[in-house]
This record gives structure tokens, C-alpha cells and sequence, in this order.
């Protein structure tokens, strides 16, 4: 990974000037795109009246260079102070409240000066005599001021419409950045002048950002990184808290655990040109190639045959194109094409998983060594069997895989995430996620796995359960709730088929019977033959077409109550939802062949049970309770519209 990421950094430090690493250039795409203004403004601290004056006149029309120009620094996070004299304006209040008037500590003490203040003194005492020392100093005199303009005191919070109200913006209007300058006539500054721009700022900066430390001249020594003997290799050190580089801490050593704690430094060192690659090469990734698996946040790291090549961005960007054909919900045409592009400098893929709000970097899953041959195979295995599944008659494809009358879904990870209840507030263990984790690393995943993952998505589903699984989806907002049942359990068990066809086609299926069914010599005449051709293209085995059978009853019974207005289909209480084991099977059938005498459609149940009877045997019996279930309701959901009428 350590190569992946000095190899992009190359890439990305062509043409790179010294100030890129350090300033944060704003991401306006969305705010022009909806045709707002954008807009940068100023807060003047006038010391000489004693005021904070923001206001219309101020304001100036952003430019894509207004970032460089006004020295927009990156926010550190974590323990740096803030020394930020132009911020991103969604953040500015709070960000100048830091660097100006420090902040309240957790007794409730109030700050005695800013933290640009604090930083100078720590980290740069020959500046303390500066301008921009004593102007800082000055401007914490408007501490009360600011406060009275800006912050609701007694809830605690930053009154970020002032600064719209202030400047009379109006509703397409946004401020991009919000810029410091100051006027204080006993330090000589007669007229207003940008604080990015004060005398002794620009060494603080250069100081603290630009300049490789000063160390004692020493023996050369290995770079961790790279395997190369350099004069100017240390302690790693980066700039910035969220950095893939992170996952290698000083604490938690997930990753470096087998560096011994007094020699980490020492192991985990590296020249400074070397880091500043990795940092480089980290900021790129996380920006531009991330992709969600099971609602994780992953990093899209490709490995290569040769890694002095250098790395094409166009490589990478396709890459992560493919990545979302497997893990967005909405399969698109532009995507589809992509796949068709070879990569053959790619040999394997790894996704990062990790947690951050942007002022850290938490790794937190590890998906290795995904072959380019599987992850493709994976893409065109996922198209097939959706293909396939449209072809089918009586599961009504299209509509299992809607939301809504205008989004179609794909079949890929994402659709397979959203039939996996997670728990998010009682569960740490996110079970999608090691099952993608298995799936894409190509070990063999269980099938009695996948039926539990089953049945609680049908309890979910029956009990309204969508607020304790905030990962699955209602499907149809129907205030019929046996409908919306109806249509839920529809939806999932044929989804559910289909990710088992896609895991057996990859032989990524453990526990698979084996099952030999003969292909219908008549195809799609009669209802009957129609339900042959699909248990042939599904391979259902003998106990399997039993409870299909089964839940074909149900579905007629279910049918005859709604018509004797028994909206709730009582029938649906009699079965079990936690599974069907023999037992409760034989009690389902026998309260079948009652409800068929009391309902008098034994022309509509006939086939069904005695169909069922045939493949039932009980002495040889291997279906575990909740595979039952799942082919019961394949029955139960199972409808073909030219045989409709004489069905149901």
C-alpha cells in the first residue's frame, strides 16, 4: 500500500507548486450547478474605533485562485491550534473565533488570548515581536464584541445567518470565503490590510508548513517507505490528521504490530521527500477514489506489476467506475461501458475501510488482495444474472427491483447490503461487510449464513422493524400493511435467489447440494410447466419444491380469505416466521387442507398439496428451518400474469 500511495504521489506532484500541499481549495461544483453567486468577504477588525465590521462592500466575486491568493489554509484538526486568517465560510465563525479569541475550556474558563497567539509562542518565538504578533494581540480586544455579534452565549452556538443578514445576500448568494483584515493606527497600519498578507505571517507559515525541520547532521538511514539509505530520514510526522498514512499510529498499531514499542520510531521512519508523497498520495485517494461497501467509507487502492510506472490518472478513474458498477444502487449506461476498458498494469485491488469526520483517520476494515480477474468477473456475474432473472416468468423482475415508479436498481453489493438487517446501534460486527469482505477476497461463504441473514429480514419486514435496521428498505408506501408485506417478502426472496445464482456461478457457495433436474421437454404451455422451467433454472431440489408448493397454497388460501374480506390474511399467523422445522411444516399443511373444506377451493389448492406431498419426506429431510421459510415464500410470491386468473 505504502508503494500504491508513493507512486500516486509522483503522479500528482507534477506541476505541483509549494504552497498546493497546505491550502484548501473549496469544492463550489454543486453551488454552481444550482447557478448561485459566490461571493468573498471580509471581516474588518478596525482597532481604532473598536469595531468588527462585515458588510456589503466588502464582498467580491470568487475566483477558482482567491484560495492561493488569500492564503486559505487547510484546517488541521486534532490538538493544532488555529491560525486561520481566511476560512471556508461555513466554518468561518468558528474558525475565527479560535484563531482571535481561543475558545472556552471544559471548567468553563474563558481564553486569556487567540490560539494564533498560543501557536506563535510555541512554535515560533522570533515572530513574537512581529506585526502580526501585536495585531493578534490587539484584535483579542474585540473578544466581548465578537461574542455580542456572533455567538448565542448561553446555547453555546455560532449564529452563522448573521453573516448572510450582514452582508445582504440574497437566497442564490453564498459566501465562499470569509477573509481577516485590520486597521490599527498605534502599530502603524493606517489603512486596512489583509492579515494573510502582515508582516511575519508568511514566515509562521513557511515555518510551520513549507520548511523541513532543522535536524542534526547524522549517519544515512533506511527509509521504511522505500527501502533507500537517506540523509534526512525521521520520525513520521504528517501535516495533516486525516491521512490513509494514519492508520500506522503510535497507539493502536492494528497495523505495524509487529514493530516492538521502544524501536517504533525507529522501524516506522521516513526521508521527508518520501512523506511528503505518501501525503500527497493520500489527500488524491481520499478526494477522488472512495467508494461505499456496506455503508462504509473504503479507499480504492489498485496494485501494479511494475511500480516505477507511473500511475495514469485515467487508470484510477475508471477503476473507480468500476467500483461503483459493484457498490451504488443505480446501474447507469456510462458505467456499463467502462468495464469493457482493460487495465493490464492492475493485479490486484485492496479497499480501505475507515472512519473519519475529516480531522482523522480511522482504518477500520481491510478488504486485500482482490484480483483484477475476480473483480471483473464479479461485475459481469452480477449483469448476467440480472439479465437471467428478467427472462423468468413469475417473478416479475422489474418491479423486485424498483423504487419507486422512476429508479431501477441494479443487482450488484448495494442491493445485496440492503437484504442484511444491521443493527447499527446495538451491533458493532456489521455482517454485510464481512460478507463482502469473504465474497471479494473469493472465500466461500456459507448458505446457512445467508438464510439467517434471511429470516430476520423477513421478521423486519413483517413487524414494521425499519427504525432498528436503518439499512433496509420499505419498499412500497402502501397503507395496506398485509400488501406492503406482500410486496416486501416478494422483493427479497427473489433478490435473495439471485444473489445465490451470482455466488454459485462464482463456486463462492459452502454446503450446495447436488442437484440434477432434467429440462422440461414443453416449455411455458401450462402453469404447471411454466413452474418446471423455473425450477429448472433455479435448481430447486425435491424438499425445496415441496415447500414451494406449500407457499403455492398458502398464496391460494391467502386469496380466499381477501375475497372473504379477511383483509389481514390470517393464514399468514399459522406460519412461523422464525423458521419451519417438520413439525411446524405438518401443521401448516394440515391447517391448509382446513382452510381449503372451509373455503371449498380445492380446485385452486389440489395441485399445490398434492404436489407437495410428492416431494415431501420426511424421513429425509435436510432443509435447516430457515431455508424452509425462504422456499415457502418463493411459492408464496411466485405469480404468472398469462395464468393468473386461474390461479389465484
Amino acid at each position: 500500500m505504502l508503494q500504491t500511495l508513493i507512486e500516486i504521489g509522483k503522479q500528482v506532484s507534477m506541476g505541483r507548486g509549494e504552497w498546493d500541499d497546505i491550502i484548501d481549495k473549496p469544492d463550489v461544483s454543486k453551488e454552481k450547478g444550482k447557478g448561485m453567486r459566490l461571493f468573498v468577504a471580509t471581516m474588518f477588525f478596525d482597532l481604532d474605533l473598536k469595531e468588527i465590521i462585515l458588510d456589503e462592500d466588502s464582498l467580491r466575486e470568487y475566483d477558482e485562485e482567491d484560495p492561493f491568493k488569500f492564503k486559505n489554509i487547510k484546517i488541521q484538526g486534532g490538538n493544532n491550534k488555529a491560525i486561520y486568517t481566511t476560512v471556508f465560510a461555513p466554518k468561518s465563525l468558528e474558525q475565527f473565533c479560535k484563531t482571535f479569541f481561543g475558545i472556552i475550556n471544559k471548567e468553563g474558563q474563558k481564553a486569556g488570548r487567540g490560539q494564533f497567539s498560543e501557536a506563535i509562542e510555541k512554535g515560533n518565538l522570533s515572530l513574537k515581536s512581529s506585526l502580526l504578533a501585536k495585531s493578534l494581540e490587539s484584535i483579542f480586544e474585540l473578544k466581548d464584541a465578537f461574542e455580542a455579534k456572533f455567538i448565542d452565549v448561553e446555547k453555546n452556538v455560532f449564529l452563522s445567518k448573521k453573516l448572510h443578514e450582514q452582508l445582504s445576500l440574497g437566497k442564490q448568494d453564498i459566501v465562499i470565503l470569509l477573509v481577516a483584515s485590520v486597521k490599527c493606527s498605534s502599530l502603524g497600519i493606517l489603512n486596512p490590510v489583509l492579515l494573510c498578507e502582515i508582516e511575519g505571517y508568511e514566515d509562521f507559515i513557511r515555518t510551520k508548513f513549507l520548511e523541513p525541520s532543522k535536524k542534526a547532521k547524522t549517519q544515512k538511514r533506511i527509509c521504511y517507505a522505500t527501502g533507500i539509505l537517506k540523509d534526512d530520514v525521521g520520525e513520521i510526522a504528517f501535516n495533516s490528521r486525516y491521512n490513509i498514512n494514519k492508520m500506522f499510529v503510535t497507539t493502536t498499531r492494528n497495523y505495524a504490530s509487529e514493530f516492538a514499542n521502544e524501536g517504533f520510531n525507529l522501524n516506522y521512519q521516513a526521508s521527508s521527500e518520501t512523506q511528503k508523497l505518501l501525503e500527497r498520495g493520500s489527500e488524491y485517494i481520499l478526494q477522488n477514489h472512495t467508494t461505499l461497501i456496506a455503508g462504509v467509507n473504503h479507499c480504492i487502492l489498485p496494485k501494479i506489476f511494475s511500480q516505477s510506472k507511473v500511475y495514469e490518472k485515467s487508470l484510477l478513474a475508471r477503476l473507480s467506475k468500476k467500483s461503483e458498477l459493484l457498490f451504488r444502487a443505480q446501474e447507469t449506461q456510462d458505467l456499463i461501458s467502462e468495464i469493457e476498458v482493460s487495465e493490464p498494469e492492475i493485479y490486484w485491488i485492496d479497499f480501505l475501510g475507515y472512519e473519519s469526520d475529516g480531522n482523522f483517520f480511522k482504518a477500520i476494515n481491510y478488504i486485500r488482495d482482490v484480483s483484477k480477474l475476480h473483480f471483473t468477473n464479479l461485475i459481469h456475474t452480477f449483469q448476467n444474472v440480472d439479465r437471467f432473472f428478467k427472462d423468468i416468468d413469475g417473478i416479475d423482475w422489474e418491479n423486485v427491483m424498483s423504487r419507486g415508479k422512476e429508479r431501477l436498481l441494479f443487482l450488484n453489493f448495494q442491493t445485496f447490503y440492503s437484504l442484511i438487517p444491521i443493527r447499527k446501534e446495538k451491533e458493532k460486527k456489521n455482517e454485510a461487510l464481512i460478507a463482502f469482505k469473504s465474497i471479494l477476497e473469493q472465500r466461500p461463504f456459507s448458505r446457512y449464513k445467508l438464510f439467517e441473514y434471511y429470516k430476520e429480514l423477513i421478521l423486519c419486514h413483517r413487524f414494521h422493524r425499519y427504525r432498528s435496521y436503518t439499512n433496509i428498505y420499505a419498499p412500497e408506501n402502501i397503507n395496506d400493511r398485509t400488501l406492503h408485506f406482500d410486496y416486501a417478502i416478494r422483493n427479497a426472496t427473489y433478490q435473495y435467489l439471485a444473489i445465490f445464482q451470482v455466488l454459485k456461478q462464482l463456486n463462492l457457495l459452502k454446503d450446495m447440494e447436488e442437484i440434477t433436474n432434467a429440462e422440461p421437454a414443453i416449455v411455458g404451455e401450462t402453469f404447471q410447466q411454466q413452474i418446471d422451467v423455473f425450477f429448472h433454472k433455479m435448481d430447486y431440489s425435491e424438499s425445496q419444491k415441496a415447500m414451494f408448493y406449500l407457499g403455492r397454497a398458502v398464496s391460494a388460501v391467502a386469496y380466499a380469505q381477501v375475497q372473504k374480506n379477511h383483509s389481514s390474511k390470517p393464514i399468514l399467523d399459522k406460519i412461523n416466521f422464525n423458521g419451519l422445522d417438520t413439525k411446524a411444516i405438518m401443521r401448516l399443511h394440515n391447517d391448509l387442507m382446513e382452510k381449503t373444506r372451509q373455503y371449498r377451493i380445492y380446485e385452486k389448492t389440489e395441485l399445490s398439496l398434492s404436489s407437495y406431498l410428492i416431494h415431501f419426506n420426511v424421513n429425509n429431510w435436510k432443509l435447516s428451518p430457515e431455508e424452509a421459510l425462504f422456499f415457502l415464500l418463493s411459492g408464496y410470491s411466485f405469480r404468472i400474469q398469462s395464468a393468473k386468473k386461474n390461479q389465484d
